[in-house]
């Protein structure tokens, strides 16, 4: 009774879409700062202000609820990344200027937010070889958009000499090592961490 005065108006799928969201921000926070291994489902529940049935009525398990959160924040970097090249691109940008827009786009979607780093690049590590493999497949889909870019510059005449999807999962790797180390080194900064990535573009990966 008391949820139906709370969610009056909305239907089943809407309040489940509003609890979903709820559970999501309260995992955001709490793997966030706890971690994952410190925070149980009661913690998340208590923090959400629902039940666990309601929980249970959305995820899995605690580790679906990880899961849904960090493929949240890698589609959204992703949308980022993928509408700051594409400006570029209309723009007839030169490659560096175009990966540049992407890497300032993809290191400000996550320096705004600590708690999206430590998900996303520590917590979500060695939790189940279900996840890792699921990491690796997200991995790969940012090294085959990026080589894609790539490609496409060279196809422009743009001065390119390899587009190798492994050579962009190995700059993926250095990235995210250097906003883990943006995070947890004061001293270090954005602009720090973009000018080192882009001088790894070339000719570490564009050759």
């Amino acid at each position: 009774m008391t949820e139906s005065r709370s969610y009056r108006g909305q239907s089943v799928d809407d309040r489940r879409r509003l609890r979903r969201a709820r559970f999501l921000d309260s995992g955001l926070q709490l793997f966030g700062t706890q971690g994952y291994a410190g925070t149980s489902i009661p913690a998340v529940c208590k923090h959400a202000a629902l039940s666990s049935r309601q929980f249970y009525e959305v995820f899995a398990d605690r580790e679906d609820l990880l899961k849904a959160l960090y493929d949240e924040t890698q589609d959204a970097a992703m949308a980022a990344v993928s509408d700051a090249i594409a400006v570029e691109l209309e723009k007839q940008s030169t490659l560096e200027e175009m990966f540049g827009a992407g890497i300032t786009a993809f290191v400000m979607y996550y320096a705004d937010s600590p708690q999206r780093i430590r998900v996303s690049f520590i917590e979500v590590v060695g939790v189940s070889p279900g996840f890792e493999a699921h990491r690796r497949e997200r991995r790969l889909q940012w090294a085959s958009l990026l080589a894609a870019v790539s490609e496409r510059g060279a196809q422009q005449g743009m001065d390119v000499t390899a587009s190798d999807p492994l050579a962009w999962a190995a700059y993926l790797g250095a990235v995210n090592a250097a906003i883990v180390e943006h995070s947890e080194d004061a001293s270090t900064t954005v602009d720090d961490v973009m000018r080192v990535m882009r001088r790894m573009l070339r000719p570490g990966v564009l050759g």
